[in-house]
Order: C-alpha cells, then sequence, then structure tokens
C-alpha cells in the first residue's frame, strides 16, 4: 500500500541576485535544530528579498500567513534528521540552489516503515508545501557545492495581524 501525502509543488523563479543576498546574512550552527547545515534567523519574512516569495504564498494560500521564515546552506556532509513542523498548519521548503544530485526531501512512511518513502528530488525553483504534520528529513549532503534553501511554516490567517 502506497502512502499518500499532500505535498503541492509549485515553481518560483528565484531572483537574480540571490548570491549577493544570501552573502548579506548571518549564518549559524545550531547543535539543537533538526536541520544540520548553516542556518540564518528564524523569521526573515520582513526582509525584502522575500517580499515577492511572500506575495506568492498568500496567492496560493490565502486564508495563511508565513510564521517563519528561514534559509538553510548545506555543505558536504549537512543532513536533517527526521522531524516535523507540529503547530502549523503548512510548511515549506523553495529551493534557490541545488542540483539533480543534491540529496532529496524524504517523507518516510512513520505508520509503514517497511514500505517506501515518498522522494522528493530537488531542483532550483521548484516550491514544494506540505502539512506542518509531516514528518521528513534529508540525507548527507555529498556535492561539492551548497545546497540552498529556503523554508518555513504557513498557520492560520487570524485576520489581527497583518
Amino acid at each position: 500500500m502506497k502512502q499518500i501525502l499532500k505535498i503541492e509543488r509549485f515553481y518560483v523563479k528565484p531572483p537574480v541576485n540571490t548570491t549577493e543576498f544570501l552573502n548579506e546574512l548571518d549564518w549559524y550552527r545550531r547543535s539543537e535544530a533538526p536541520v544540520q547545515a548553516y542556518l540564518t534567523d528564524w523569521n526573515l519574512s520582513g526582509n525584502e528579498f522575500f517580499q515577492d516569495f511572500i506575495g506568492q504564498l498568500y496567492v496560493l494560500y490565502p486564508k495563511y500567513q508565513v510564521e517563519d521564515l528561514w534559509v538553510a546552506a548545506y555543505k558536504q556532509g549537512d543532513y536533517a534528521e527526521t522531524h516535523d513542523h507540529s503547530g502549523f498548519d503548512w510548511s515549506f521548503v523553495w529551493y534557490l540552489d541545488t542540483c539533480c544530485d543534491c540529496p532529496p526531501l524524504i517523507f518516510p512512511n512513520v505508520k509503514r516503515p517497511w514500505l517506501p518513502p515518498r522522494v522528493v528530488a530537488p531542483k532550483v525553483g521548484d516550491l514544494h508545501i506540505f502539512p506542518g504534520k509531516y514528518h521528513h528529513y534529508v540525507p548527507p549532503h555529498t556535492c561539492e557545492h551548497e545546497r540552498i534553501v529556503v523554508s518555513g511554516n504557513l498557520a492560520t490567517y487570524d485576520g489581527i495581524n497583518s
């Protein structure tokens, strides 16, 4: 029995000045985080660089607002442990820099771990949106270049915050 997961895929063209912008960010390694890669602050949603992207998210998901938005840069050996984003309606990953040999995003079958997982291959510009309760991970990065993704969470818009 194949695992049925609701993972939506869209294409959002990355901005031309992505490398320049990324070089201006502060990067951290957080030992307590499930993502063992270089990470930015958790809330970059107010950053001018992401306003077009966030606007597109609101067109796709008008009843939700961005609660968290960060960037992760995976170098060789970096990975993401199995985790979820419980407490959020939706989570997303947007690929800014990747190649077909970069490790995929994997959704294991938690109820039936002997069955094959859902594997989402990375592709520049792809935006994948999935329920925050889905467990997922990224195997160790093996490419020589960085695998750069924007990740975040969406929550039901309560009409109070704008």
